[in-house]
């Protein structure tokens, strides 16, 4: 009788050793899995921050080449105003010249 009830508590240690065996290896495959996860959305969020820093430094060149391009265009207009404006001095100058030479 006291044969069969210890060999009934090994028994039960053996099954209990085998579930644990059993718990042990899913929880590893659990872990395992969880950081494969989290590599993958590491590497997700990675990629969605570099399109969006693609996108904003595109956007950003865009702003700078509009605004480049306005300076370029007021420049250009300044530029003609004060050809004009030089210009119409220049007759002046030219008409108080010749007014001073012939006196």
């Amino acid at each position: 009788m006291i044969n069969k009830i210890i060999e009934e508590v090994k028994e039960t240690e053996e099954k209990a050793e085998k579930i644990i065996k059993e718990a042990k290896k899913k929880a590893k495959n659990i872990i395992q899995e969880a950081q494969l996860e989290a590599e993958k959305v590491k590497a997700q969020a990675e990629k969605e921050a570099l399109e969006k820093a693609k996108s904003m430094k595109e956007k950003e060149e865009k702003v700078a080449q509009e605004e480049a391009k306005k300076i370029v265009e007021e420049s250009l207009k300044e530029k003609e105003r004060l050809y004009k404006k030089g210009k119409a001095k220049l007759d002046e100058a030219v008409k108080f010249i010749l007014e001073k030479v012939v006196e």
